[in-house]
């Protein structure tokens, strides 16, 4: 019986990938911020990034969904 660990590789890509995604944004937030951007903005942005952040998890999903190769034990 062969176990596919396709599943389990994509969630692992996926979790890395969205990690890199949140400390690029927490980074490009706190970039913003110290260079002058008021606090009035601050729930703005977070919307955009949290928005831009899922369309990039759907990207990814789909891609990783599409394009992932077999692998088997």
């Amino acid at each position: 019986m062969q176990a596919s660990l396709r599943p389990i590789a994509i969630i692992v890509e996926l979790a890395i990938l969205m990690a890199v995604i949140y400390s690029l944004f927490a980074g490009l937030k706190f970039a913003a911020f110290d260079f002058g951007l008021d606090q009035k903005y601050k729930p703005f942005i977070e919307r955009v990034l949290m928005i831009m952040g899922c369309l990039a998890l759907i990207f990814f999903v789909a891609h990783l969904i599409a394009f992932y190769p077999h692998l088997s034990i």
